[in-house]
């Protein structure tokens, strides 16, 4: 409506002898009841994540479900690529060259990344030491080799002995959870319902702090979305991974981040912010339950390389420091 012009009041129009806008918020009120608990009827107390248990690291799980979506590898492809995952390099731990040359995350040899080899994470480059890449390289090449089809010849393909495909097929089976999202640590439905926002910023957090960012006043702001890799200051960073949590906010600065979201302490993730001044700040905490407590709070810091975005240790903060921040968190979490 312009401004200065008058609204017109209009009859009802009615369905059933129901108004019709009174159905449609009946019929929304249904479905976010069924989005909620449709799924599963147990929301309570399980660890079960996107279709995969706790035996695969969280923060790897956004990876292999979004690599397999994007693929086609249909259910069975996020534990199949946690499995080959975990049988080439223990989720990273061990990643070579092998004897036979193999290099990174999932050990391609250097003719076969050539071919297959992908920029999943929008970074400039296709890096097989980088797990986005990798992983969703995989999944190109088993895909490619007729998956989801024919898992079998696909597992095959990719390592040519009998044996290697029965451990990942065994692997990929003991990696199957609930289809239901669920979060440690929270047993209640609507955390369940949150898992995959607060799964991603997990996966974003670690996959930037690894990347060891300097600290850039002013990075990235007047972007919406950020770019994958910054440049980033504090406020532009916290937005970034608000971004990939899929809550569609703008680049914003502290005096923005203050007004975003609910106030308060959230549930499942917090953001710290200090709008005003010059120790104007802010960073996120995940709650308890959510990561590991040596990396509950992420953001730009000293103690960080370059001062750049990454986990903060919970040391940092001195008796009071966290009483000088406003609290807010994303709606839902």
């Amino acid at each position: 409506m312009e401004a200065g012009s008058q609204s017109v009041p209009r009859a009802p129009k009615f369905l059933l002898g129901i108004p019709l806008g009174l159905l449609a918020a009946l019929i929304a009120l249904v479905l976010s009841i069924g989005l909620i608990f449709g799924a599963s009827s147990n929301c309570g107390g399980g660890n079960a994540i996107g279709g995969l248990n706790s035996k695969v690291p969280s923060r790897l799980v956004p990876i292999y479900e979004q690599a397999a979506s994007r693929y086609g590898l249909g259910a069975q492809g996020p534990s199949v690529l946690a499995a080959i995952n975990k049988v080439e390099t223990d989720f990273g731990r061990n990643m070579g060259p092998s004897s036979a040359g193999a290099i990174g995350w999932m050990q391609f040899e250097p003719s076969t990344w050539a071919t297959y080899g992908v920029d999943a994470n929008s970074d400039g480059s296709k890096n097989p030491n980088d797990p986005w890449d990798a992983i969703f390289a995989a999944a190109r090449y088993l895909r490619a080799s007729g998956a989801p089809g024919g898992w079998q010849a696909a597992i095959l393909s990719y390592n040519h002995a009998a044996w290697y495909v029965a451990e990942v097929l065994a692997d990929a089976k003991g990696f199957q959870g609930a289809t239901t999202v669920q979060v440690a640590g929270f047993g209640d439905c609507a955390a369940a319902a949150s898992g995959p926002a607060v799964q991603r910023m997990v996966a974003e957090a670690a996959r930037i702090d690894a990347l060891h960012l300097p600290y850039v006043w002013g990075g990235s702001h007047g972007f919406s979305p950020t770019p994958a890799n910054g440049p980033f200051d504090c406020s532009s960073a916290v937005s970034h991974l608000l971004q990939v949590g899929g809550f569609r906010n703008p680049t914003m600065d502290t005096t923005e981040l203050v007004r975003w979201g609910d106030p308060g302490l959230g549930r499942l993730v917090t953001i710290h912010v200090k709008p005003y001044g010059p120790e104007a700040h802010t960073f996120i905490e995940f709650m308890p339950g959510v990561t590991p407590p040596s990396e509950r709070y992420w953001g730009t810091s000293e103690s960080n390389p370059g001062g750049g975005p990454g986990w903060i240790p919970q040391g940092n903060f001195s008796a009071g420091y966290l009483a000088g921040f406003a609290l807010r968190h994303p709606p839902g979490l």
